[in-house]
């Protein structure tokens, strides 16, 4: 499960993320006033909090900020190392895809699959337990001999 800390002061906006994330069964999500930069994983905050946080976190990929649009604070947040801001006007959903999108930034924990290494084979290989049983001509299956004899080259027809 991946973890999302919503510390934002709009309570409708704040609920109704919650809710898109919870859908997919994959997150756990805590509204919060403040949050913990102990936790693992993505941290929203509304513009107002991020110069407290980002002095005490050295992982700037894993905030998504909430501002408003042509503020000079945009300017501060990306000055901050952050790469994922949504803009107040914006619909949840967009704030959900800048929340994946920063999920995917973060570095796999042991817990998670791995990318395979540079050196093992990218390419990927299909066994299977035994070949496919294809049928035999002539066997009793498909019909008598006969049957098969009467298409033959002795029986086709000629003058043409």
């Amino acid at each position: 499960m991946k973890t999302v800390q919503l510390a934002i002061h709009d309570s409708d906006y704040a609920q109704l993320l919650r809710n898109l994330l919870l859908r997919d069964g994959m997150h756990r999500v805590y509204l919060v006033d403040r949050p913990d930069l102990r936790m693992d994983g993505i941290i929203v905050i509304d513009e107002s909090r991020f110069q407290d946080l980002t002095l005490h976190d050295s992982e700037p990929d894993r905030f998504v900020v909430i501002t408003r649009k042509g503020t000079e604070h945009l300017a501060k947040v990306w000055d901050a190392g952050i790469r994922h801001v949504v803009f107040e006007e914006d619909p949840a959903n967009t704030a959900q895809l800048a929340i994946i999108a920063a999920e995917l930034r973060l570095p796999r924990t042991a817990g998670m699959a791995r990318t395979a290494k540079p050196w093992e084979s990218q390419t990927v290989k299909h066994h299977s337990a035994a070949p496919p049983e294809l049928p035999i001509f002539g066997s009793s299956t498909l019909g008598s001999p006969a049957r098969c004899r009467r298409f033959g080259p002795k029986n086709a027809p000629t003058g043409f």
